[in-house]
């Protein structure tokens, strides 16, 4: 099993998701247990920052999983964003 720790990064002037450790082998689990556990702290942020649509978002990372960030996507408006990265370490359990 790996053993991923995740540091969240800004989101307008503040550092609303609290670290994060996932413990798996499976890619769909690590991806969606980060975006339950860091939505909930985003949704008020994007919310007071006018952008509450981007609340329905997915988190991505590069190939080697040392970093990553959320993304929104409004495919018919032609519009994204990308916010919150994240650096992440990993260790075997």
């Amino acid at each position: 099993m790996t053993v991923y720790h995740l540091e969240f990064g800004k989101l307008g002037e503040t550092y609303p998701v609290p670290p994060l450790t996932v413990t798996t082998d499976d890619i769909n689990e690590f991806h969606r247990a980060i975006a339950e556990h860091a939505i909930p702290y985003l949704t008020p942020v994007l919310t007071e920052m006018g952008r509450p649509e981007a609340a329905d978002c997915f988190f991505r990372t590069n190939d080697d999983r040392s970093m990553g960030e959320f993304m929104w996507l409004d495919f018919n408006g032609g519009r994204g964003a990308r916010f919150c990265p994240a650096r992440i370490t990993t260790a075997s359990a």
